[in-house]
C-alpha cells in the first residue's frame, strides 16, 4: 500500500485535506483500484482471498456503475496518481502508467480496435486532459502533456505537448543548453 500513501500525499500537496480528502470520489476510485491490484497480485491465502474478492467485486461494480471509473486491477499504475474529477475514466488491463500522473475525466487509455494487441505505456509526470483518448501499443514520454479531446495513436517524446485529432506535437521540451566553454584570455603585448 506504499503507492496508495503516495497517492494521498499527492492529493495533500494539491491542497486536499481532512473531510474534503476522504469524501472525494476520486480517492474512492483509486482506493478500490489499489485494493484490487493488491488482491490480484499478492494472491493471499484462499480463506482470505475469497471473501476479499467478493468485497472487491461489489466495490468495483460501484466504481464502474455509479462513478463511471473503470481502473482495471491488472493495469500497472505508479504512485502519486491524481484524478481531478471522476467520471468516464477507463484504463486497459495492459496499460502501464508511471508515477505522479494527472488524469482528467472522460479519459480512455486502451487497446486499438480490430483485435490489435497492446496498450499505452506512460512515463512519469504525464498530464492527460479531459476527453483525451490514448490507444494502441504506444509510449508516452515522461513529462508529456496531452490536451483535452486529443486522440493519441503514436509515440510521444519526453516533455512534448500534444493536441488535436489525431494528436500532433505542438511543443517540444526545451533542449538542455550547454554552457559555453570559458574563452581562454589572449594576452597580447600592445607596444
Amino acid at each position: 500500500m506504499n503507492k496508495f500513501s503516495e497517492d494521498i500525499a499527492r492529493y495533500r500537496s494539491m491542497g486536499h485535506s481532512g473531510k474534503q480528502l476522504w469524501l472525494n470520489p476520486a480517492i474512492w476510485a483509486i482506493t478500490i483500484y489499489r485494493f484490487g491490484n493488491w488482491l490480484y497480485s499478492a494472491n493471499p491465502f484462499v480463506l482470505i482471498r475469497i471473501p476479499l474478492k467478493i468485497v472487491y467485486f461489489f466495490a468495483y461494480m460501484f466504481s464502474e456503475v455509479v462513478m463511471e471509473m473503470c481502473l482495471d486491477p491488472q493495469a500497472t499504475i505508479g504512485g502519486g496518481l491524481y484524478i481531478a474529477h471522476i467520471g468516464g475514466v477507463h484504463i486497459n488491463p495492459q496499460a502501464i502508467i508511471g508515477s505522479n500522473c494527472d488524469i482528467a475525466h472522460r479519459v480512455t487509455i486502451g487497446a486499438s480496435a480490430m483485435g490489435r494487441k497492446g496498450a499505452p505505456v506512460l512515463g512519469d509526470r504525464v498530464y492527460i486532459g479531459t476527453g483525451a483518448t490514448l490507444v494502441g501499443k504506444i509510449k508516452v514520454g515522461s513529462g508529456a502533456k496531452i490536451a483535452a479531446n486529443t486522440l493519441v495513436m503514436s509515440n510521444i517524446p519526453d516533455g512534448a505537448t500534444v493536441m488535436g485529432v489525431p494528436g500532433r506535437i505542438i511543443m517540444r521540451a526545451p533542449k538542455a543548453v550547454e554552457s559555453p566553454a570559458p574563452a581562454v584570455a589572449e594576452t597580447t603585448d600592445a607596444k
